[in-house]
């Protein structure tokens, strides 16, 4: 008697959901922009649930809410290291095939998906479905509705079931945590089987790493950041004082693009020249204020995830897992 009002509430529920306006509209959408039929969407659509859990997770975001050295000490530690340098061994031809084939470094490679399943150890505890459908139906939507078409057409296309398939709070898939869109549009059938399987294949899952970034604008040979030595008036300030700063350019932002002779009229006093357009980072770290230049590459890793904090901690790990790799 129980099990069968758990169906009778499920599918009320389900139906309640397939009748909203907001809903309908969407299908109708996704008829017309895609090659999916009604009834597939609607399949795909019945079993979706809003996740509260997903939205709470997106709430306390760590590139949001940690302080730089909290965000480094989670991401940088000798454990990630160590399994960095492990994984990009254990599957050397792999990388070495995919750095000569895309014209990207191993070692970022690696680090993304270190910093982004632990080497694909843990791909999230969420599902695509629930996680995509509540984005998709809250206001300013446009983006999150196209991906939950993406996110069908994808389980069509690979036969995939969206509610078992495991992801981040953001619907993020695989090795690499591909957003739908991006498993579609940067997914490489690496090992030729005919199918991108990017939650089982460590061939296709490295090598869509790097057609991502390659396709986003990696520059071959060149690195993503340095840190360099410099004297003036921002020296020894807490990350509260850093964030205070009133300067004519945005620190911390891999939006900013400015020259070097822009940073050191603004007081950073450091020899160095750099031709390169930079996105100058400055925080505080184990107690001493650093300075961070971040070139095309820095903002290149910034697609995979918009933030800097992401994007200096991909990079430290990536020379950290260099260093101990040739050891």
């Amino acid at each position: 008697m129980i099990r069968l009002l758990i169906l009778f509430f499920s599918f009320n529920a389900s139906s309640e959901i397939l009748e909203r306006e907001d809903i309908q509209e969407f299908i109708d959408m996704a008829v017309e922009g895609s090659d999916l039929s009604r009834e597939e969407i609607i399949d795909y659509l019945k079993d979706a649930e809003p996740s509260n859990r997903a939205v709470q997770a997106r709430s306390n975001q760590p590139e949001v809410k940690a302080t730089w050295d909290d965000y480094l000490s989670k991401r940088v530690t000798s454990r990630r290291i160590s399994n960095g340098v492990l994984f990009l061994k254990d599957h050397i031809d792999i990388f070495e095939s995919a750095e000569k084939d895309f014209g990207v470094s191993k070692f970022y490679i690696a680090s993304i998906i270190g910093m982004e399943t632990n080497y694909g150890s843990y791909y999230g505890s969420y599902n695509p479905l629930d996680t995509i459908f509540t984005r998709a139906f809250e206001p300013n939507s446009n983006f999150w509705q196209k991906e939950l078409i993406q996110l069908f057409i994808l389980s069509k296309r690979y036969n995939l079931n969206p509610k078992k398939i495991k992801s981040s709070w953001s619907g993020a898939i695989g090795l690499g945590q591909f957003i739908p869109s991006s498993y579609n549009a940067y997914g490489v059938d690496y090992d030729l089987n005919g199918i991108v399987d990017l939650l089982g294949s460590k061939e296709d899952g490295i090598a869509s790493v790097a057609n991502y970034l390659q396709a986003n604008g990696w520059i071959k040979g060149k690195i993503a950041a340095i840190q360099i030595d410099f004297n003036g008036d921002f020296t020894n300030l807490s990350e509260d004082q850093i964030n205070e700063l009133n300067l004519p350019f945005e620190l911390n932002n891999f939006r900013t693009k400015i020259y070097a002779e822009e940073l050191k009229k603004a007081g950073f006093d450091f020899e160095e020249e750099y031709l390169s357009l930079i996105s100058p980072i400055l925080v505080q770290q184990k107690d001493l204020t650093k300075l961070y230049l971040g070139f095309d590459n820095f903002r290149v890793i910034t697609k995979y995830n918009r933030s800097s904090k992401y994007a200096l901690a991909v990079h430290q790990l990536a020379m950290e897992i260099s260093n101990k790799f040739y050891e």
